[in-house]
């Protein structure tokens, strides 16, 4: 699952990145299907990178990086036992 759920994260980029907006509802509806079936994926772009962040692995373009610039992969936890679970780090660039 998680291979589709990153193709399908590959898709949302492109389409945003050339401003294609008609598969927007079903790409929301995709995302609501994978919700409904416990997973969560987290796009952590644009937000402060934290060296204590276990479920991410940055790339630092260098050494006073701060910010999540582009996202490779995304974060995907999965709802088990009431909780849920990381079933996938998250590949990020900070710069």
């Amino acid at each position: 699952m998680e291979a589709i759920i990153n193709q399908l994260f590959e898709i949302e980029k492109k389409a945003s990145e050339q401003n294609i907006d008609v598969f927007e509802r079903n790409l929301n509806r995709i995302q609501h299907e994978l919700t409904e079936l416990g997973y969560k994926i987290v796009n952590p772009i644009g937000t402060n990178y934290d060296e204590r962040d276990a479920s991410i692995e940055a790339n630092l373009l260098n050494p006073d990086a701060k910010k999540i610039t582009k996202v490779l992969k995304p974060v995907i936890y999965k709802m088990g036992n009431e909780s849920y679970s990381l079933i996938q780090k998250g590949v990020v660039i900070v710069e």
